[in-house]
């Protein structure tokens, strides 16, 4: 598993720092952990996740809806028609 810090994986995923801290702010992001010294540190699943967010926004999706589709995503229950 790799581990970024907020610079690395803003660069990764072709996103810029602010935009990570706003997807953490606004639920799009879970809070990463923190170093002693109150670095982020992000894992490989940041980086898919920031990755599916960027796909959705090309294909025309708002970031509401992309929250909704991560929603689903993670749910034991949800169906195919939701």
């Amino acid at each position: 598993m790799g581990t970024f810090k907020i610079g690395e994986l803003a660069a990764a995923a072709g996103v810029g720092r602010d935009t990570i801290r706003y997807y953490e702010r606004s639920g799009l992001l879970p809070a990463p952990d923190r170093t002693a010294a109150g670095y982020r540190l992000y894992g490989d699943a940041d980086l898919d996740r920031l990755n599916f967010i960027r796909s959705a926004q090309e294909l025309g999706f708002t970031l509401e809806q992309s929250r909704q589709l991560l929603t689903l995503q993670a749910s034991d229950t949800a169906t195919a028609a939701a």
